[in-house]
C-alpha cells in the first residue's frame, strides 16, 4: 500500500532547495491542513499531489518575494484556492455563469489590484474579477493602498500574484495596463489595453487621479459586459428581480 507524502515534507535536497529554504514547522502544519481542505473542496479538479504542488509552489514564490512573511501560509492558501478554481473553470468542471475579468500589469502592486477591487466593489460580486502581475512585487504600493482607503475599499489583505496559465485561460475579458505587448493573446477572449502608467515615481495626487480614471473605465467595462452597478443592483433588489448566485467576493483580487 502506498502512502501519500506531502512535497512540503520532503528533504530540501530532494527538492533541489538549500537547507535555509526549509519550511518552518508552524507554516508546514498550516499548509498541510490547507492542502487537505483544498483537496476536499477541489477533488474533482485535481488530485492531492497536484494540490500539494500548487500550494507549495505558491508558498515558496511568496516566501521569495514577500518582505513581511507573517501570513504567508494564509496568503498561499488563498492564491492556491484561486488557482484551483481557475483550473476547474478552464477544464469545464466548475460552472461560472458570471462575467470573468482579469486585470494584468507589471507588478500587481497597484493598478491591477485597484481595478479588480473597484470591479468587485461596484458589481457587488456580479463579476468575477482577478488581477495578476508579470513580475509581482513583494508588496502593494503604500500610496495605492492609501488612495483606495479614501473611497472605502481596503486593500489590507491584497498581495501581488503572478500571472498563471489557468487564471489566464479562465478569464473571458483580459485588461492589460500598459503591458499588452508582453501578454500572449489566447483565442476566444476579449483583450483590451488601458494606458495607465506605472505608479512608480508618481505623486499621491497623480495616483489619486489614476484611481479615478480606473474607476471610470471599470464602470464602463461593467456596462459592456452586462453587469449591474451597485446602484442598479440595489434598485433591482427592491423589486425582487435581482438574484445573487454566490456570496460577495473578497475585495482584494
Amino acid at each position: 500500500m502506498t502512502t501519500h507524502q506531502n512535497p512540503l515534507d520532503t528533504a530540501p535536497e530532494d527538492r533541489g532547495l538549500d537547507a535555509p529554504d526549509a519550511v518552518p514547522e508552524l507554516d508546514r502544519h498550516v499548509l498541510e491542513r490547507t492542502a487537505a481542505h483544498l483537496h476536499e473542496r477541489y477533488a474533482q479538479v485535481a488530485d492531492r499531489a497536484t494540490v500539494d504542488r500548487i500550494l507549495e509552489e505558491t508558498y515558496r514564490e511568496m516566501d521569495r518575494r514577500a518582505a513581511v512573511k507573517t501570513f504567508l501560509p494564509l496568503l498561499a492558501g488563498n492564491f492556491a484556492d484561486s488557482q484551483l478554481r481557475a483550473l476547474g473553470i478552464a477544464q469545464g468542471i466548475i460552472e461560472s455563469p458570471l462575467p470573468r475579468v482579469l486585470f494584468i500589469d507589471d507588478a500587481n502592486a497597484g493598478r491591477s489590484q485597484m481595478a479588480a477591487s473597484l470591479m468587485l466593489k461596484h458589481s457587488e460580486g456580479r463579476v468575477t474579477a482577478r488581477s495578476a502581475g508579470l513580475a509581482p512585487a513583494g508588496h502593494l504600493y503604500e500610496d495605492a493602498v492609501a488612495v483606495m482607503a479614501e473611497i472605502g475599499i481596503p486593500l489590507d489583505q491584497a498581495y501581488p500574484k503572478p500571472l498563471s496559465v489557468d487564471v489566464h485561460v479562465a478569464a473571458q475579458h483580459v485588461v492589460t495596463l500598459s503591458c499588452g505587448d508582453q501578454v500572449d493573446q489566447l483565442p476566444g477572449k476579449d483583450y483590451r489595453e488601458w494606458d495607465i502608467p506605472s505608479f512608480v515615481g508618481r505623486s499621491l495626487e497623480d495616483i489619486r487621479a489614476m484611481r479615478d480614471d480606473l474607476e471610470a473605465r471599470v464602470l464602463e467595462l461593467m456596462r459592456e459586459v452586462g453587469a449591474d452597478t451597485a446602484t442598479e443592483a440595489r434598485a433591482d433588489s427592491g423589486t425582487g428581480s435581482a438574484r445573487r448566485d454566490h456570496p460577495p467576493l473578497q475585495m482584494s483580487a
